[in-house]
């Protein structure tokens, strides 16, 4: 028999399962086993989380995130990406396939699988690469990688310049069944640009990245969608004219989904002439506040589907450099839940919507994951909306830093994270907890 834990006194709160009520979640084994409303009284030998003030919500689920294992783990690795993930309040994340080597054959796969359950604590679902070597030239053994564990295919954040062979991979990967992650960006167009293209750029002397580098993208991918039947991701997001082609999907009934960056939901263009800081160098890149307005919009509509982390980790070596010559990517683990909830803040978004886009991506990957219902998995975070963390590199755990939000107070402070009924983050301990 194995730990029996009750979560009392908490707002529970699950779009998947309708549910927004003060009530107590009761686990059993690794999996929910009841949901009363008000209090329960434990019986003997459970443990009590007291959640009163909190939000209790399924585990989130991040669906773009570069772990650096292998090959990278100066940046970081399973574990330290595991660590940060469980602190953020996300218990399942999907391992991008940009490691050294890439994730293009299936014995990388089962490496992930094997060492993300050994060292990560939290779920780890690997994107296996689309083409090999992510070159964009020849595709990847797509079903022997999906029979090694992988949840989808993706380049990472490379696009695919040959639309052939994109529509030949939307094809084999329909015949597998799982969805194809496609990086909004043709490359001709993005080539060497550092930031969005635009007069921000053109003061700075910096070589800009045309937004209709993704329209175009976006755009054809949705007709690709169309044409093959296939499921398509878009991720991430970051134009109006993606909303116009994710508009149209939807309007066609397309299996189409798309995430977007919670920084992008934020930071515009003009903040990096504001600051130039080389941790504001991410791809896609920042755009203009009115494609920041679109994206809230969209998101809030439910047009973008899911926010993600983004999480790309560098190291002072690959920042500490100028502007124009650093690794892009932004470490957003540990700020996905509070940039998030800013928005709720704002009122910008419900607090049921911004937990059902921290979540969808169980959705999207049809994941046994994502919802707070008898029987389904104990992957559960507590969250306290009201409290305020700051942001410090000396307190994280991930092994990166690069992040423009150093120093400043973020919504949202994460008591406990449960992976599978363990508990996975503790920022304190819970009355009876041993």
């Amino acid at each position: 028999m194995g730990d029996r834990i009750l979560i009392t006194g908490g707002r529970l709160v699950c779009p998947a399962s309708n549910l927004d009520v003060l009530g107590t979640l009761e686990i059993l084994d690794g999996r929910i086993v009841g949901l009363h409303p008000g209090e329960a009284t434990p019986g003997p030998g459970a443990v009590r989380l007291d959640a009163t003030g909190c939000v209790v919500a399924p585990g989130f689920v991040d669906l773009h995130v570069e772990v650096g294992e292998p090959g990278y783990e100066h940046r970081e690795d399973l574990q330290s990406a595991g660590a940060a993930a469980a602190r953020g309040g996300i218990t399942t994340l999907c391992a991008g396939p940009g490691g050294r080597p890439p994730n293009d054959h299936r014995g990388a796969t089962e490496y992930l699988v094997r060492r993300g359950r050994e060292v990560a604590g939290v779920h780890v679902r690997p994107v296996a690469a689309l083409t090999r070597g992510r070159a964009g030239e020849r595709l990847t053994d797509m079903f022997d990688l999906a029979e090694g564990g992988a949840v989808a295919f993706g380049d990472g954040d490379r696009g695919v310049e040959d639309a052939g062979l994109l529509r030949r991979a939307l094809e084999y990967a329909g015949g597998v069944g799982r969805p194809v992650f496609v990086w909004p960006e043709l490359p001709a167009l993005a080539r060497h640009g550092v930031m969005h293209e635009g007069p921000v750029a053109t003061r700075l002397g910096l070589k800009g990245v045309p937004a209709a580098a993704e329209d175009a993208a976006a755009w054809q991918a949705v007709v690709l969608a169309e044409q093959t039947g296939a499921r398509v991701h878009l991720g991430p997001v970051s134009t109006a004219g993606s909303l116009r082609a994710l508009r149209y999907a939807r309007e066609a009934g397309l299996a189409v989904t798309a995430a977007v960056g919670a920084a992008h939901l934020h930071l515009t263009d003009e903040a990096v002439a504001e600051r130039y800081a080389t941790s504001l160098r991410v791809r896609p890149p920042l755009r203009p506040r009115a494609d920041v307005e679109a994206l809230r919009a969209g998101l809030a509509e439910g047009l973008i589907d899911a926010v993600t982390s983004l999480h790309r980790p560098q190291s002072a070596v690959e920042k500490e450099v100028e502007f124009d010559a650093c690794a892009p990517g932004m470490a957003g683990l540990e700020t996905l839940l509070g940039l998030t909830l800013r928005l709720v803040d704002e009122g910008a978004l419900s607090l049921s919507r911004a937990v059902e886009a921290l979540t969808a991506g169980a959705r999207i990957l049809g994941l046994d994951a994502g919802r707070l219902a008898v029987d389904a998995p104990a992957d559960v975070v507590v969250f306290d909306p009201a409290a305020r963390v700051r942001v410090e590199a000396d307190a994280w755990a991930s092994r990166s830093s690069n992040t423009p939000f150093l120093g400043q107070a973020l919504p949202g402070h994460v008591r406990w994270t449960l992976v599978a009924g363990r508990v996975a983050h503790a920022a304190e301990r819970g009355e009876g907890w041993p």
